[in-house]
C-alpha cells in the first residue's frame, strides 16, 4: 500500500525542484534560461519572497520518496515579489543574461499574465515513471484549497499547446481554455501556449 504525503516545500528540496521544473518545459526552460537552467532554478528556490521560492511550493512523497511538485502563487504575491524574482534571475544567470534577456522579456509579456483574484500555477510535474497515477490531480486539489484560502476566485495556468496529455488532464479537472497566446520565438524554436482557467469563486 502506498503511503502518500503532500507537504510544503523545504530548502532541501531545491534539487528535486529544479529537476521536476525541467520536466514541465524540457525545451522551453533551457530556451529561456540557458543551458544552466537547473542551477539557476536550484539557487532561486532557496530564496524567500520570490516567485521561485520554496515558500510557494508543495511536494508529493510516495513511500518516503519525492515524486512530484507544484509551484503556485496569488496575484498579490506575484506583484510583491516579481522585481525580487527578476533580480535573482539576473544574479544567477550572470553573463548568460546577455544571451537570454530578449527571450525572458518576450516570455514575460506572454505567460503568467494574471489579474486580481487569480492564483497562478507556474509549474507542476511528477517524475515520468509515476505519471498517470493521479498524483498530479492530488497536487491540483491541494493548490485549489490554497487558492480558496487565499481568497482567490480563479486558478490560472499556461500550458504548451502541443502538450496534449497535460491539456486533457487540466480539462478533466475543470479547467477551460481561455485563450491561445501569441507565438514566443526563441533561438531554438517557437512556442505557443493555452491559458487555462478554473473558476473557484464561492457562490453566495
Amino acid at each position: 500500500m502506498e503511503n502518500i504525503i503532500i507537504r510544503r516545500g523545504r530548502l532541501e528540496d531545491a534539487q528535486d525542484f529544479s529537476e521536476l521544473a525541467l520536466h514541465t518545459g524540457p525545451e522551453l526552460l533551457p530556451a529561456l534560461f540557458g543551458a544552466n537552467v537547473k542551477d539557476v532554478w536550484t539557487k532561486a528556490f532557496r530564496h524567500p519572497r520570490s516567485c521561485f521560492s520554496y515558500e510557494h511550493s508543495h511536494f508529493i512523497e510516495v513511500n518516503g520518496k519525492t515524486e512530484g511538485m507544484a509551484l503556485a502563487y496569488s496575484y498579490d504575491r506575484k506583484r510583491k515579489e516579481e522585481i525580487r524574482s527578476l533580480l535573482l534571475i539576473l544574479r544567477y544567470l550572470k553573463w548568460g543574461i546577455l544571451k537570454q534577456i530578449a527571450y525572458l522579456s518576450r516570455s514575460g509579456a506572454i505567460i503568467a499574465q494574471i489579474d486580481k483574484g487569480d492564483y497562478y500555477i507556474s509549474n507542476i510535474a511528477v517524475y515520468p515513471d509515476l505519471r498517470c497515477r493521479g498524483y498530479g490531480t492530488k497536487l491540483l486539489e491541494i493548490l485549489e484549497g490554497e487558492a480558496k484560502a487565499a481568497g482567490c476566485t480563479r486558478l490560472v495556468l499556461d500550458v504548451e499547446t502541443d502538450n496534449e496529455k497535460a491539456v486533457r488532464l487540466y480539462e478533466r479537472t475543470g479547467y477551460i481554455i481561455e485563450m491561445k497566446s501569441p507565438v514566443l520565438r526563441t533561438r531554438e524554436r517557437d512556442f505557443e501556449f493555452f491559458k487555462m482557467v478554473k473558476d473557484i469563486a464561492v457562490s453566495e
